[in-house]
């Protein structure tokens, strides 16, 4: 039975979290430092360190509220992506995702095979897993940093595509432990996954669009349009496609398609923005906390691999950023190497962790290395922060 003592703590420790998720955010302007190594560090006091916490009551309720703040940050990322741009630097950043995310891949495969001696199989889920950029990073930083132009639309599309890839990979890579063969079934589920989720996104964005304007006025509008988008990921994941990649492509038709319905009720479009990125700040926060206090602390003989594991990502980075300098004419020394420092691991990055160590009892310890590669990565990218701080001539 749950006594009022307990419920004055849970209340005040939720206010003190929101507290501190707001203060940490402001703190990065002056800082650098992400709001996410603040969080996660919190968590990790009030979890393994104090006892405060007890994770395990949290584990389940860890992986929703990840998936659900994938599904709204990624919706804002193709709510914000303008079609004529997003197209016309979509060869260059396609090149650069999946060059950057297939050379992660492969070394990070390489390390679970030569170090970690897993299967074929789990070293994919590996690879999998940490492949991509988060772009519940990069877009804040990006936005923070008031980075514009070619450089910014090349590393939200990396960074949204590289989700949805890992999301893709993961699920294809769990399915085809029932008996499909490799090559098949990659490829097979890649092209079935993204082939319904684009048509039924687009399709209901055009539609939702239409309808939309006549409840925009409404009190309770931006509460019809999160449902909006939650029954579009559900129904998309029931038809056998990827939810996450319908999600950003029903923000980016909404965006983008022009019609009466859009016009009359466009002057609400911000007031909707302003909620969703409220709400998507609010459940990133609590799941960033609450991932540092469920953390166990990597053990030894994941020590070197996780180090590996970093190497790895670097070196992938670097290949990928100065190998494609070609596709990203004007593009300055500075913007260069700010993108090579771009590179964090975070919310995606931690689901799908905790997801694959649910399904392979010999993956484990993945939640664990996620929080260490997700504070280095992210590390990494305040260095870079210093070399290139907001504002200089990144536009």
């Amino acid at each position: 039975m749950v006594t009022e003592t307990l419920l004055t703590q849970v209340f005040g420790l939720l206010g003190a979290l929101l507290i501190l998720a707001f203060f940490a955010n402001r703190l990065f302007r002056r800082t650098r430092m992400p709001d996410v190594v603040i969080l996660m560090t919190t968590g990790l006091i009030l979890g393994p360190l104090s006892g405060w916490i007890n994770a395990d009551q949290f584990k389940m309720f860890t992986q929703y509220l990840g998936t659900f703040a994938l599904i709204l940050i990624l919706f804002e990322a193709g709510s914000e992506l303008h079609m004529r741009e997003a197209l016309r630097r979509f060869p260059a950043a396609v090149l650069f995702g999946f060059l950057g995310y297939g050379l992660s891949f492969a070394a990070l495969a390489s390390v679970a095979l030569g170090v970690l001696k897993l299967s074929i199989h789990q070293a994919l889920l590996l690879g999998a897993v940490f492949g991509c950029t988060s772009s519940t990073m990069v877009i804040p930083v990006l936005q923070q940093f008031e980075v514009r132009g070619l450089v910014a639309v090349v590393l939200i599309l990396e960074a949204a595509l590289g989700d949805v890839i890992s999301v893709i990979s993961v699920g294809t890579l769990v399915e085809m432990s029932r008996g499909d063969s490799l090559i098949t079934g990659l490829v097979t589920g890649f092209l079935v996954r993204t082939t319904v989720a684009v048509i039924f996104a687009i399709l209901a964005g055009i539609l939702w669009s239409r309808v939309r304007s006549r409840f925009a006025a409404d009190r309770f509008g931006n509460a019809l349009h999160i449902g909006g988008v939650l029954v579009v990921y559900a129904l998309v994941r029931i038809a056998g496609g990827s939810g996450l990649l319908a999600v950003l492509a029903f923000g980016l038709t909404l965006a983008n398609v022009r019609q009466g319905a859009n016009r009359n009720g466009g002057g609400n479009d911000q007031g909707f923005l302003i909620f969703h990125s409220d709400l998507s700040f609010l459940v990133r926060s609590f799941f960033f906390v609450l991932l540092g206090a469920s953390v166990e602390f990597i053990g030894r003989p994941y020590v070197i691999a996780a180090v590996l594991v970093i190497i790895g990502l670097i070196l992938a980075r670097a290949i990928a950023v100065y190998s494609t300098g070609w596709t990203l004419q004007g593009v300055s020394r500075r913007e260069r190497e700010l993108m090579m420092f771009l590179f964090p691991r975070g919310l995606v990055n931690a689901v799908l962790a905790i997801q694959v160590a649910g399904y392979e009892a010999e993956m484990a310890f993945l939640p664990a290395m996620a929080f260490t590669v997700i504070l280095i990565t992210n590390l990494i990218m305040v260095l870079g922060a210093f070399r290139c701080p907001p504002g200089s001539s990144v536009s």
